[in-house]
C-alpha cells in the first residue's frame, strides 16, 4: 500500500458542489465548492477564491482564499489570502494574513508569549520610559569664566 503524504491534495471538493456534513481527509483537500459543516484533516485544507465554509476547519496547515464563517485550528501555519473573508476563532501557530484579507473575530497564537524579562514592573513593555519622567535639556553647561570673555 502507497503512503499518502499529508501535502498531497487527494480531495477536491467542486465549484457546483454543496456539501452538508463533516468531512475528515486522510491527506490534503481543496475546496472549490460550499461545504456546510466541519472539516478535519490531516494535511492541508485549501479553499479557493469563491469558496464558502461554515463551520470548523481543523488541519496541520490552511490556505483560506474563500469565505470561512466558523472556526480555524491550526497546528501549523495558516495563511488567509488576499480574497479571503473569515468570520470567527482563528487559533493557529503561525498566521500569514495577507493584503486584501478581511478577518473579524478573535486570534490566538499557542507560542505567542510576553517573558517576564521583557516587563517592567508596572507592566509595560520593556524599552517604554515612564510618562513621569522628568525632562532633560541637551544644552552644555558654559563656565562662568567663558561667559564673561
Amino acid at each position: 500500500m502507497a503512503k499518502t503524504s499529508s501535502n498531497q491534495i487527494n480531495t477536491i471538493v467542486g465549484p457546483n458542489t454543496n456539501f452538508h456534513g463533516n468531512l475528515d481527509v486522510k491527506g490534503s483537500v481543496l475546496v472549490y465548492g460550499t461545504i456546510i459543516g466541519d472539516i478535519r484533516s490531516d494535511g492541508m485544507v485549501r479553499s479557493a477564491k469563491d469558496s464558502y465554509i461554515k463551520g470548523a476547519v481543523i488541519a496541520q496547515e490552511a490556505v483560506i482564499d474563500g469565505e470561512l464563517e466558523g472556526s480555524l485550528t491550526i497546528k501549523g501555519r495558516a495563511t488567509l489570502g488576499g480574497s479571503s473573508k473569515v468570520v470567527g476563532e482563528v487559533r493557529v501557530d503561525l498566521l500569514v494574513i495577507e493584503e486584501g484579507a478581511q478577518f473579524s473575530g478573535k486570534c490566538k497564537m499557542k507560542r505567542a508569549k510576553i517573558s517576564e524579562e521583557s516587563r517592567h514592573k508596572d507592566g509595560r513593555p520593556a524599552g517604554q520610559g515612564s510618562h513621569n519622567q522628568q525632562s532633560h535639556s541637551t544644552e552644555e553647561s558654559t563656565p562662568a569664566a567663558a561667559k564673561d570673555a
